[in-house]
């Protein structure tokens, strides 16, 4: 009969999220997992295999649970913009919440690169799942009227997705509401 896990997988994956989230791949060790998610390092390893297959499940539970995932899709009746514009503060304010943290899978790209083909894949995901929830609400603008329509939905999402990964690279180095803020104004006016 299998033993029973003395802890919380989904607490612990959480836990490790936040922690990598925070401190990135490379300067969180296997002590420091252990000490974020209160699980010894054999159940660690048992659970999640080695620090690379933990890092993969904390990218996925992350767009799992990131900015988009709290995107009010179904909510029709709200102006496209106003989506849009709650979207880019949520990012401003995400990246000024004093963790410094921004997003997690823009942190990981800006950190991997393409040398790691699992990572690269993972957030390759991730984009594309935010980029296509853009192009939803992109789609919804133009029929509605709000947005241009002589422009392609889908370049127009990557267009977007663009200019908030951008926002949260600048934002790790220049911290500025202001300015962060005009670029959203500025993304935001081109539509």
């Amino acid at each position: 009969m299998p033993r029973t896990k003395a802890f919380d997988p989904d607490a612990a994956l959480d836990r490790a999220m936040e922690l990598f989230w925070s401190q990135g791949y490379e300067a969180t060790s296997i002590e420091d997992l252990v000490d974020a998610t209160g699980v010894n390092r054999a159940s660690l390893y048992g659970t999640y295999g080695d620090k690379h297959a933990l890092f993969l499940k904390a990218l996925e539970r992350y767009t799992g649970a990131g900015l988009f995932a709290s995107l009010d899709l179904e909510d029709e009746d709200k102006p496209v913009r106003e989506v849009l514009r709650g979207l880019f503060d949520r990012l401003i304010a995400r990246c000024l919440d004093g963790r410094g943290a921004g997003c997690l899978i823009t942190n990981t790209i800006c950190e991997f690169g393409a040398r790691d083909e699992a990572v690269v894949e993972t957030a390759r995901r991730a984009l594309a799942r935010m980029e296509n929830a853009l192009d939803l609400l992109v789609r919804r603008g133009q029929a509605r009227g709000e947005i241009a329509a002589e422009d392609s939905p889908r370049a127009i999402a990557r267009y977007l997705l663009n200019a908030m990964q951008g926002l949260q690279v600048v934002a790790k180095v220049n911290p500025d509401r202001r300015a962060l803020q005009q670029v959203a104004e500025r993304t935001l006016a081109t539509l």
